[in-house]
């Protein structure tokens, strides 16, 4: 006699679209969807986020393809300026929800911006794209989601930001007095599963602050703040 077992959650998923497909409401049939859009950004049943990122590298691609279109009648700053207006912006928007996503989900977005920043730079398209990113201090895609993430830590810390993401961090209360305990630390929830907990704020946030250096966790304004952790990312990503 087979025994019962838990299913896994692909396994739920399957399931769910089967016997789900649509359902009853007010004596109306509603199909089901494959994702919603909520505030701007796509949620699709699995939460992998590749819909999302899809639609976001639609619209900036369309927006890359008509600004070199224009390229030879702009300047560099100008041409920059337009860029992060029309092209990175898109790329910008909720990328908290990147936190931890894979190299290969992130590709088209990335992919977006190499080709934007050999375009600023008026560079063949087989020029190294790191380079550009480089002389332009353009942080990659998914550094600028762990940019924007510890943000948002550091206005919790000094009550600047929302309740509700306050009360999800917990400082750290270090046991005895160390050179990295000169710094505020979190604490780092424990979690099972990296693939879904791993990439929420209460877990990411702690982790991506504990590993930043003591300056820059002691910044007393935002203002060196950003400097200061734009300054370590950069390196981080190009040195």
């Amino acid at each position: 006699m087979m025994k019962n077992r838990s299913l896994s959650f692909s396994e739920a998923i399957a399931n769910y679209q089967v016997q789900y497909r649509r359902f009853i409401h007010w004596g109306h049939s509603v199909r089901r969807t494959h994702s919603v859009k909520l505030l701007g950004v796509y949620l699709d049943e699995t939460l992998n986020l590749k819909h999302h990122i899809s639609m976001k590298a639609r619209a900036s691609a369309l927006a890359m393809f008509n600004l070199k279109k224009i390229r030879k009648y702009l300047d560099k700053s100008t041409c920059l300026r337009i860029a992060n207006a029309m092209i990175f912006s898109h790329m910008d928007y909720c990328n908290g929800l990147f936190i931890n996503l894979p190299a290969s989900t992130l590709h088209p977005l990335q992919r977006i911006q190499n080709y934007t920043a050999k375009i600023i730079l008026g560079r063949s398209k087989y020029d190294s794209a790191s380079a550009a990113l480089e002389e332009l201090h353009i942080l990659p895609v998914n550094v600028r989601a762990e940019y924007k993430i510890l943000l948002l830590v550091y206005k919790c810390i000094h009550n600047s930001a929302p309740a509700y993401l306050s009360e999800l961090l917990e400082i750290k209360t270090p046991g005895r007095s160390t050179r990295s305990s000169k710094g505020i630390l979190l604490k780092v929830p424990f979690t099972r599963r990296k693939c879904f907990a791993g990439r929420s704020f209460s877990v990411a946030g702690p982790r991506l602050w504990n590993a930043l250096p003591v300056d820059t966790r002691n910044s007393k304004t935002i203002r060196t703040f950003k400097a200061a952790l734009k300054t370590h990312l950069f390196k981080k990503s190009f040195l």
